[in-house]
């Protein structure tokens, strides 16, 4: 028998004797996902569509967006988003390359450290910086012990701390899509530039940082999308000119009964969370590309 008797193109094209191919009727994909949409419908698309019926009465998104503080709190969450965005990539990205450039059993003990906050309750990790950043805990004391300074420093109640907690909590959401970039690096590009006289520095720039912007951006815009919904850290560790806008949420709904407007207000954010979660996705699916090239 010879090679092209056996192979699956002389079956498909036997004649009659072969089996008559099964064709799947249409629409079959879209029972296979009616469970997931139903599922979808009713514990998604129906509070949203209460969200949007509820924030309709009594022309609620002009009265909010006309609110001061409400200005003031989307003024605050962009503020502190965009600084904590800034602080977590950057640490994220310094402890993404020590992982990437150490032995095995260092980078399991490393990203278990890295997965930590995950196994931490966010109550718990907000009152912990609370004690650390008090007058009188270890931070201000190591301080005034090493002599950098004569009295205890602000350090709680403030935006720093606010970002302070949120940075904890985001770090790992920076870690992994950089440590991913650059895992996929491929070594031999390092040790040609190497081979061919290239500094250390000239490697990272030339080589190591290009290859990571896709990481680098996708992890900055997960970021920022997670830390414009933060509610527990402002009002642990931040003051009152710190409040963010899902915290002017609960004050329409808790304190001023205006569901109306908690529900404009909370519209508003979704719809700009949604913008920047397609944003993302557009990135992603841009650094695929650009790793496929």
């Amino acid at each position: 028998m010879t090679p092209d008797a056996a192979s699956p193109t002389a079956h498909a094209s036997a004649g009659p004797d072969a089996p008559p191919r099964r064709s799947r009727p249409r629409g079959t994909w879209l029972l296979l996902l009616a469970p997931a949409l139903a599922f979808d419908a009713v514990l998604f698309l129906t509070p949203l569509g209460k969200l949007v019926a509820a924030g309709a009465h009594g022309h609620a998104y002009q009265r909010v967006l006309k609110d001061p503080l409400v200005s003031r709190s989307l003024v605050n969450t962009f503020q502190i988003s965009a600084l904590s965005t800034l602080a977590t990539v950057v640490l994220g990205y310094l402890l993404a390359v020590v992982i990437w450039r150490r032995g095995p059993l260092a980078r399991v003990v490393l990203f278990a450290l890295v997965l930590l906050p995950f196994w931490t309750g966010v109550l718990v990790k907000n009152f912990a910086w609370a004690v650390l950043l008090q007058d009188n805990g270890l931070v201000n004391t190591a301080l005034q012990g090493l002599g950098l300074t004569d009295a205890p420093l602000a350090l709680l109640h403030n935006r720093f701390a606010v970002v302070v907690g949120m940075v904890h909590y985001l770090l790992p959401y920076a870690v992994f899509p950089i440590y991913a970039a650059l895992a996929a690096i491929d070594d031999r590009l390092e040790l040609a530039a190497r081979s061919l006289g290239a500094a250390e520095a000239s490697v990272f720039r030339r080589i190591i940082l290009p290859l990571t912007v896709p990481g680098v951006s996708a992890a900055g815009l997960l970021v920022f999308i997670i830390s414009t919904g933060f509610f527990i850290t402002p009002v642990v560790l931040g003051g009152p000119g710190d409040m963010m806008i899902a915290n002017q949420i609960d004050f329409y709904a808790r304190q001023l009964t205006d569901f109306a407007g908690a529900s404009a207000l909370a519209l508003l954010l979704t719809v700009v969370v949604s913008v920047l979660v397609a944003v993302y996705q557009r990135i992603l699916r841009a650094g695929g590309e650009y790793e496929a090239h």
